[in-house]
């Protein structure tokens, strides 16, 4: 391999996997997943040999200390492991373990607002005169109400939430336990630095920082104009809670001292609607290395808008920066769930792994997509989300996508000896890891290959995108290409076969296909491609 693919980092090469600690493996029979669950696991990820899933970074949501309000997002103690989930020493283990397998470590960085039982946030409502009481964000409101329309998605009504103790309002635009802290008091700052030097020093190899864009917010506390949508659902357009300018200038200064340890990386969620504002938390190369783009997330399965989204992307962002891609995540429905089409859900599947997995930029995978883990139905009883509960029955809340993995068909799927905190999905006895490892036609082989290829394919690693088909409807072709080496990729939409003219596209060979053998030379003037066929050539 070249040079320069040695000299790119490792979060352009890699591909991260997310795990939701609470349902990826329970080591203590508590129901909940646990870090030392995660270390017997590791070998499952990548063990060096083909043999494992060849992930090359994990990216664990919340384990610190919370009242599990919003399970983890609601933080008491930014420098410690929640006892559900094991120790610090644990997660000194894990961090060993993992890099000993080359398996770089992603904290999830939640730094938009406190739990209300963090030591800063109860001394900060104790008084008007406390020390803290410009960590987070009061108002006196306007003749006892709030000082405007600012809102509470997860609670459907105002995100200001009267304290009785100082008759003020704080702001929390989560749930009323998640109040905001003021990233304009510079004491605040120094000590959220702080927290971030402390997981660096340990040996982190980056962070996934939650809700960006929510940061800083309007000093005139000016009204969001009301703006209905479904897909995401929002009652609001942010320009004044969410979005501000000054943000930027926040994110270049935690650039910075990320900047200052080797080989650290930060991947922030942008979360609205316009990949342009996305875009703009690369920044000049010196915001975010990665800003996640959701558009894939809310997509109807089509060539067409595949495509356009992805040219969107690569024509947004700012010279030298890289895109990155994912399907699912443990806010939104798993997207074996979206595209399902009865029998042909998994071809469908195949397709988007291969869509993920080959295009320019960083995959993001989100644990038990690799075997089709699909969304369960949680009965009402059930429920744990606190946006479920509160959105029951007009949305499902977030519990479908959170479910145990599914790693074998014994009680409990192989995730617990008790019974899991969430009921795990129907399918698992006939669906999981060890049914699917041993057969070379499963859907967790075909992601194993598609891996694996891929890390000994500097094309697929680092190489420049093109599109062959400019106005696509039913597949997409397009060609990633590196020093002199280029891999083709066609993807058949439709459960259609389909015949396609291409003049531009050269002959090859197979590399990888759910339809003919590696090694088969394909005449690509005379091109007819199967339903749902993953062909990419070389």
């Amino acid at each position: 391999m070249s040079s320069d693919l040695h000299a790119a980092p490792w979060w352009q090469q890699g591909v991260i996997y997310q795990i939701y600690p609470r349902s990826f493996q329970d080591s203590n029979a508590d129901g909940i997943g646990d870090l030392r669950g995660i270390i017997s696991r590791l070998d499952y990820l990548n063990d060096g040999t083909e043999k494992s899933l060849g992930v090359d970074a994990i990216w664990l949501s919340p384990c610190y200390p919370s009242p599990m309000s919003d399970f983890g997002y609601d933080i008491s103690d930014y420098t410690d492991i929640d006892p559900l989930f094991g120790t610090l020493q644990d997660f000194h283990e894990l961090l060993q373990e993992a890099h000993r397998r080359g398996i770089k470590v992603i904290m999830d960085l939640v730094i938009n607002h406190t739990s209300d039982q963090h030591p800063w946030f109860i001394e900060s409502r104790a008084s008007k005169a406390s020390d803290k009481r410009d960590w987070y964000i009061w108002h006196a409101g306007n003749k006892g109400k709030p000082p405007n329309n600012w809102f509470a998605g997860f609670e459907l009504k105002s995100a200001w939430w009267r304290d009785e103790t100082t008759q003020e309002f704080y702001l929390a635009t989560f749930t009323r336990h998640q109040p905001e802290v003021n990233w304009r008091n510079a004491q605040l700052k120094e000590a959220m630095f702080a927290v971030i030097r402390f997981w660096l020093e340990m040996g982190v190899d980056g962070y996934r920082m939650d809700t960006v864009n929510w940061y800083l917010k309007d000093e005139l506390w000016r009204n969001n104009p009301w703006h209905l949508q479904l897909n995401p659902p929002d009652l609001q357009r942010h320009i004044y809670d969410r979005n501000r300018p000054e943000t930027h200038g926040l994110c270049r200064d935690i650039r910075r001292l990320l900047d200052s340890y080797s080989e650290r990386m930060l991947v922030g969620e942008i979360f609205c609607d316009d990949a342009r504002l996305a875009a703009e938390y690369y920044g000049k190369s010196d915001e975010l290395h990665l800003a996640f783009n959701f558009a894939f997330l809310f997509q109807p399965w089509s060539a067409k808008h595949f495509h356009h989204k992805i040219v969107e992307w690569e024509n947004l962002l700012p010279t030298g920066c890289w895109p990155n891609y994912t399907l699912s995540n443990h806010d939104q429905p798993r997207h074996y769930t979206r595209y399902a089409q009865g029998t042909w859900s998994e071809p469908r599947a195949r397709v988007a792994a291969a869509l993920l997995l080959t295009l320019r930029g960083t995959p993001f995978l989100y644990y038990g997509e690799e075997i089709g883990m699909a969304n369960r139905h949680i009965a009402r009883r059930e429920l744990q989300d606190p946006m479920g509960k509160k959105l029951w029955p007009l949305l499902p809340g977030r519990d479908g996508a959170r479910t145990p993995m599914q790693w074998d068909s014994s009680p409990h799927g192989g995730f617990s000896f008790a019974k899991p905190w969430l009921p795990l999905n129907p399918d698992y006895p006939v669906k999981n890891v060890v049914g699917q490892a041993g057969d070379a036609q499963s859907l967790f082989s075909f992601y194993r290959r598609l891996l694996w290829l891929r890390k000994k394919t500097p094309a697929l690693l680092l190489g420049e995108y093109r599109s062959f088909a400019t106005t696509p409807h039913d597949f997409l072709a397009y060609q990633r290409s590196y020093n002199g080496e280029s891999v083709s990729v066609l993807l058949n939409f439709t459960r259609r076969r389909l015949r396609i003219h291409l003049p531009q596209l050269p002959t090859g060979r197979v590399l990888l296909s759910t339809h003919r053998g590696e090694g088969e030379k394909v005449d690509t003037a005379h091109m007819e491609l199967q339903a749902y066929e993953v062909l990419l050539l070389a």
